[in-house]
């Protein structure tokens, strides 16, 4: 199973966890573990999105970069 798909499954069963009915003690683990879960896969997804979309040279913002920099990206275009 992918992570992107881990994360939905979670988020349903997040959803789902207070009518099926456990006890309140199990809501809190399953909460817990749900949520620690999600957490977890989201940065390891974040992590992927930046290393797949920047390459060393790039900077987050545009400002850090200079004119040099945007003009070379502009005119990539």
């Amino acid at each position: 199973m992918s992570k992107e798909m881990s994360v939905i499954v979670l988020g349903f069963l997040v959803v789902v966890i207070p009518h099926l009915g456990v006890p309140g003690s199990w809501h809190a683990i399953l909460f817990g573990v749900s949520g620690l879960a999600i957490a977890i896969l989201g940065f390891l997804l974040r992590g992927e999105t930046i290393s797949r979309g920047m390459r060393k040279t790039d900077s987050p913002f545009i400002e850090s970069t200079g004119q040099a920099h945007y003009d070379q990206q502009n005119s990539q275009k």
